[in-house]
């Protein structure tokens, strides 16, 4: 997998819903910026072993690709919950 360098990975503001993001493909993350808010999930590491140092342990090494990430659903619903309360006046 090509190692990407992103010289400024700020894209949001921290007061307020992220409207852009960098968009991850099938080899993991890209310079390529999304409008929207990223959808919440995670990795599913899965190591393969990478060999083993002379008398020691074995290596791990994992990727990060796209058939490796899992939703977080519970994440993303506070995220809707939280976005209505937002648009509602921050109503209770």
């Amino acid at each position: 997998m090509p190692q990407v360098v992103i010289e400024n990975p700020v894209l949001n503001s921290p007061f307020r819903e992220p409207g852009r993001h960098f968009r991850f493909g099938k080899e993991g993350i890209t310079n390529e910026i999304a409008d929207g808010r990223r959808v919440s999930s995670y990795f599913v590491p899965i190591a393969k072993p990478r060999g083993t140092a002379k008398g020691g342990p074995k290596l791990i090494e994992t990727e990060w690709t796209e058939d490796r990430v899992e939703e977080n659903k519970d994440v993303n619903r506070i995220r809707e919950r939280v976005r209505l309360w937002r648009e509602g006046g921050h109503a209770g």
